[in-house]
């Protein structure tokens, strides 16, 4: 066996490992959730990102977030301005130093890091995206501004008082323990220090009674490992009690054009080349493509596979989204007081 084949042989280990671990844990996760969920969910996360971190980028690019949209606006646009956005509320400028919690391959981190000339601490579970991560910030040639930090949301190997911002776009809905994540992120940043983090919440439209609700809701936390995600209000009450000063909180999928929703990155409607691996008829293709590739002995085990969850994942999100019972771009904007 030479070299490439090895290689080959290699990955279609990890992304067929990848994906039985990440089932059979989720499979078994409702009766674990409260024994052991600290120490379970984090390996669902890190299992799901390697399963799931190709489609993405083939999909999404390197940022792995949605973004209000106004009519006509591309995603990479909207995305942009949402990163703008918060630039402009953590008030990033060079000399700062800023912590990107649940960075993916740190596409957001590195355009954050260009528009404010801070620098940036991108922090993740998943030593699997942090590889292609540094291989991105080389070719970008912003090694000087942007790191990766293999850790854990719920223990963060950063100093006290040490972040002058922290920022987080929907990644902190993975963890089990969120109370004590934002506790890390209060404990790292420096007394002033702002919080910026947009994320995935259910919205007050969400009746858990109603029965098609339920049945959504368990479809897209089971295909995103975002188990138990909390109301609005939830969330909010959560982050103040971490210590934060709330400034502002509010839904900012309602900005979007409602001919242009957050959700039509995952439509058909949204039809383009760049988008092309996002909607149904491309998923479709995508995910039949792979099984021929599988067959012909082109593409590793378990890659078909990866497509078909992804594609129960975004139908039930676009679902959720038509309903009115979820959002993913919910702002919380805080701040640690002076003096804590």
């Amino acid at each position: 066996m030479n070299q490439q084949q090895a290689e080959a042989a290699a990955e279609e280990t990890k992304i067929g490992v990848a994906l039985a671990e990440f089932r059979k844990m989720q499979t078994g996760y409702a009766e674990q959730i409260q024994r052991d969920k600290v120490n379970t969910q984090p390996r669902i996360v890190r299992r799901f990102y390697e399963a799931v971190t190709r489609f993405y980028e083939f999909g999404w690019g390197t940022s792995f977030h949605f973004a209000p949209r106004t009519r006509g606006e591309k995603l990479a646009a909207a995305q942009r301005r949402q990163q703008e956005e918060i630039v402009r509320l953590l008030n990033l400028e060079a000399g700062m130093v800023a912590g990107d919690v649940g960075c993916g391959i740190g596409g957001p981190m590195m355009s954050i890091a260009r528009m404010s000339g801070a620098s940036i601490v991108g922090i993740n579970i998943s030593d699997h995206q942090i590889r292609r991560g540094n291989t991105l910030v080389k070719n970008a040639g912003l090694e000087d501004r942007c790191e990766f930090l293999h850790a854990n949301f719920l223990d963060l190997p950063c100093a006290d008082d040490h972040l002058d911002a922290v920022y987080s776009i929907e990644a902190v809905c993975h963890s089990p323990d969120r109370l004590q994540a934002f506790r890390e992120i209060f404990r790292t940043l420096k007394p002033g220090g702002k919080f910026v983090i947009f994320d995935w919440v259910l919205t007050d439209l969400y009746e858990d009674a109603n029965a098609r609700h339920q049945d959504v809701r368990k479809r897209f936390e089971y295909g995103n490992a975002t188990p138990n995600l909390f109301t609005a209000q939830e969330q909010i009450e959560c982050i103040r009690s971490a210590g934060f000063e709330i400034l502002y909180a509010a839904d900012h999928a309602l900005t979007s054009d409602p001919e242009t929703p957050w959700y039509m990155s995952l439509e058909g409607r949204d039809f383009s080349f760049s988008s092309l691996a996002r909607i149904p008829a491309g998923r479709f293709f995508t995910a039949n493509f792979t099984k021929l590739l599988e067959l012909l002995r082109i593409a590793p085990q378990g890659t078909s596979e990866t497509a078909n969850l992804l594609n129960m994942a975004a139908d039930a999100l676009v679902e959720a989204g038509q309903l009115g019972i979820f959002t993913p771009c919910f702002l919380v904007h805080a701040r640690k007081p002076e003096g804590a």
